[in-house]
């Protein structure tokens, strides 16, 4: 990594699981961060799975918040502890990365005002869109239009396992089988596939593309763990196949959001159908620019790792900035979208 700043900015890491040692073993060769403490609850069996000499290895997180560490890493997942976490680490005075979009979707409109308030930065690249940088896009790139929708394959596990069907005639079973070999899903994969994680990623973009406070709930979300091989076959006859989309859609004249997640027939031509692979790809939709198109990969530990390390950098970049946070509104009605193209 490129050297940001004289001064090395002091990292400690919360949970040392697939994404959380992906971070570590990066961190500990970079000249740019030191890593300064790893929490996990094994970590009196982890210790020997990385070599960095002068971490600290604990089970408390008091150690964390009591250090002088800069930033803190939370990789745990799930929503308790981590809510707690982040919130203790912000008022401790310390600027939090995280990857965890079900603390986002739920508690990101809370925690993001306490973090501007502690002249903190709290930066969440990896919650949506693994090295798809998604959350920057909308945020900063696109900041001067207005965005009308937001159409994507946010769930890289699911995209793997479908596209491996189609390119297989596999079963979904022998597709998820081959997919954990590859470390691209977790032992329990119904979070993915149900739908509910794509849902919490698209209440995130909801608040950054249209100021939206959304609940994942509130998202119109069909499974995708009922598609067969028969039914890629039938979508591949018709010069289609089936993707995972999540799609929202809001109209600034009536306040009405639209949000889906869920299985979708997509012509072959699509960019959807060309992201293959553990891999996201997003279009999104503004007044003034059109179509803006990104993908990346969006499942793996590496993958996650990367806008993690991103995000450091950019809060490396100037500790004292300070990422005012959005006012959301929650004076909107909320519909589902056609389902003429769903499966």
């Amino acid at each position: 990594m490129k050297r940001f700043v004289s001064a090395r900015c002091r990292i400690a890491l919360l949970g040392f699981g697939t994404v959380g040692s992906a971070v570590a073993r990066r961190l500990a060769s970079s000249s740019d961060f030191h890593l300064t403490h790893i929490l996990d609850r094994r970590a009196a069996v982890k210790r020997g799975l990385l070599t960095a000499p002068g971490v600290v290895w604990t089970t408390r997180i008091e150690d964390v918040l009591e250090s002088d560490a800069d930033v803190v890493v939370e990789a745990i997942g799930g929503l308790d502890p981590a809510a707690g976490w982040i919130r203790a680490a912000l008022l401790a005075g310390k600027s939090v990365v995280t990857a965890n979009k079900q603390v986002m979707a739920r508690h990101g409109a809370v925690l993001r005002p306490l973090a501007a308030r502690q002249g903190r930065q709290l930066r969440f690249e990896a919650a949506v869109g693994g090295a798809m940088p998604i959350v920057r896009a909308i945020a900063d790139g696109l900041a001067g239009d207005r965005i009308v929708s937001v159409e994507a394959i946010l769930n890289g596990t699911t995209n793997a396992v479908l596209s491996r069907m189609e390119s297989r005639g596999w079963s979904m079973k022998e597709a998820l089988a081959d997919a954990r070999t590859l470390g691209l899903a977790e032992a329990d994969p119904s979070a993915d596939l149900d739908g509910s994680d794509a849902a919490a990623k698209l209440a995130i973009l909801c608040a950054l593309a249209f100021g939206l406070r959304v609940d994942p709930t509130q998202v119109d979300v069909r499974s995708s763990a009922g598609v067969t091989a028969r039914d890629l076959a039938r979508a591949r006859a018709t010069g289609a196949t089936i993707r995972q989309l999540a799609r929202a859609a809001f109209d600034r004249s009536t306040s009405s959001l639209t949000a889906r997640v869920g299985p979708v027939t997509v012509p072959a031509g699509s960019i959807f159908a060309a992201t293959i692979g553990p891999r996201n790809a997003a279009i999104i939709t503004g007044e003034h620019s059109g179509d803006t198109v990104i993908c990346g990969t969006g499942a793996g530990g590496d993958a996650t790792a990367v806008a993690i390390l991103s995000d450091l950098a950019a809060i490396a970049c100037d500790r004292a900035a300070v990422v005012p946070a959005p006012v959301l509104s929650s004076d909107f009605t909320i519909g589902t979208l056609s389902l003429a193209e769903a499966v």
